[in-house]
């Protein structure tokens, strides 16, 4: 079953992605044009501005397809993982686990990050700092994915005490202590020129925001469907190999 859980789950990521790269390549890539075309001006006010080892109609078409597909297919392995380690343990429907997974892993590995260290776009932040910020972003989405493992944890061991809805608002109100600590302890960057317009900044960060979301739920929609499927044939096919009769 996990294979075919894996499968499903990478299938349902390359098709997630075409529906992603839509998206972005219309409302996403011409705030980076923008964004990109104030840079160069900046650029040729200072100094003779350098060529890209990459072509903008490269990174703009093959490029992003090709890094949105290797994104949402690993996206959908890891989520097929996390329901094949989960199934059996939680008396939830298959489709309603994959929903689960993918709204804790969007919320612990994109949205806490990103309202610390939210993506820039071409012109804001320091060549000279861009090893720092890559850093402390990356230690966001581990610090966070370790507090939703400890909150979901709590959860579960006080499910069975407590009732389930007292444990999913204990487990929520414990996530929500540990990331507001984080956000306060991590430190802060801002390094937004002055003069960089504030509106392409803001439609930057929404499309970045709305690309990751469609990602996410689009997961959680294909790939839910599909686990359901292969967990009910295969319940079907173990029905068959032992009593010569599906399951009812």
């Amino acid at each position: 079953m996990v294979q075919r859980l894996l499968l499903a789950g990478m299938l349902s990521g390359l098709i997630v992605a075409l529906f992603a790269f839509s998206f972005a390549r219309v409302y996403a890539e011409p705030t980076i044009e923008r964004a990109i075309a104030l840079e160069e001006d900046v650029a040729q006010d200072h100094a003779s501005p350098e060529e890209g080892t990459v072509s903008r109609s490269t990174q703009r078409n093959a490029g992003l397809l090709t890094g949105l597909a290797s994104y949402c297919a690993a996206l959908g392995g890891i989520l097929a993982i996390g329901l094949a380690s989960v199934h059996g343990r939680l008396s939830a429907r298959p489709r309603s686990a994959v929903w689960m997974l993918a709204l804790t892993g969007y919320v612990a590995l994109v949205l806490v990050p990103q309202l610390k260290y939210p993506a820039s776009p071409p012109g804001v932040g320091s060549a000279e700092t861009i090893g720092v910020r890559t850093e402390l972003y990356f230690v966001m989405i581990m610090a966070s994915a370790m507090c939703m493992a400890a909150s979901a944890w709590i959860a579960y061991r006080t499910r069975l005490r407590m009732g389930p809805a007292t444990a999913v608002s204990i487990g929520i109100g414990m996530f929500v202590a540990l990331a507001s600590l984080l956000m306060t302890m991590m430190p802060a960057i801002s390094e937004t020129p002055h003069d960089f317009p504030r509106g392409l900044l803001f439609e930057f960060h929404v499309y970045a925001a709305l690309v990751q979301l469609i990602v996410w739920a689009g997961l959680g929609l294909l790939f839910g469907q599909a686990a359901e499927h292969v967990v009910e044939r295969d319940r079907r096919m173990e029905g068959v190999a032992r009593h010569g009769i599906p399951n009812a």
